[in-house]
């Protein structure tokens, strides 16, 4: 793992960089500010950890591609929208359940590419 500081790294593989450890201590503020504002109210605090979560372990861990990624966010956006009119007292954990459900998808379906079992197949 090499730890840059501002460079783009497009090798394959985890990657952390300074603007990552100060993109999750901003969203770890976010979450406190609102369960200190709001409590736990709606879990609203958690929408935040939840978010930068799943772009840390799409963009730095699994290195998803562009349009997987979109696609996760156009699907967290409609049923955020969609839990929103329906539970509306639930809504932030119904939101959180189904987006991880393709979360869940996406991750494996790029682990499980083609391109990537050669990769793991030529460690082991």
């Amino acid at each position: 793992m090499k730890f840059q500081i501002f460079k783009v790294q497009k090798e394959r593989g985890f990657r952390i960089n300074l603007l990552d450890i100060l993109f999750i201590l901003l969203l770890i503020g976010a979450s406190v500010s609102i369960y200190l504002y709001i409590g736990d109210l709606g879990h609203y605090f958690l929408l935040p950890l939840y978010i930068g979560f799943t772009f840390f372990l799409f963009c730095n861990v699994f290195r998803l591609k562009t349009k997987d990624e979109l696609l996760w966010t156009l699907f967290f956006m409609l049923s955020t929208m969609i839990t929103m009119k329906y539970f509306e007292e639930h809504w932030v954990i119904y939101t959180l359940v189904f987006s991880f459900m393709l979360q869940v998808i996406l991750i494996v379906k790029h682990v499980y590419s083609k391109k990537d079992m050669k990769i793991l197949l030529k460690i082991y």
